[in-house]
């Protein structure tokens, strides 16, 4: 095992309760928060004003 979160890997679920989508990446957890508080404080960061955009983009003539 190379860390304490590949061994955990193994045995349980991890889940990342953020809504950091930097840190999903890194981590590559199973499972994710679904907290729309953590989900809006991370689409106020400009960096993910494209994918606020793109979501509010696929939802206009629906």
């Amino acid at each position: 095992m190379s860390n304490t979160l590949e061994a955990l890997k193994q045995i349980t679920t991890v889940v990342a309760d953020t809504g950091d989508f930097a840190t999903l990446e890194a981590y590559a957890p199973q499972d994710a928060t679904t907290n729309p508080s953590l989900i809006l404080k991370a689409l106020q960061q400009e960096a993910y004003l494209p994918v606020l955009d793109a979501a509010i983009e696929s939802t206009k003539g629906s």
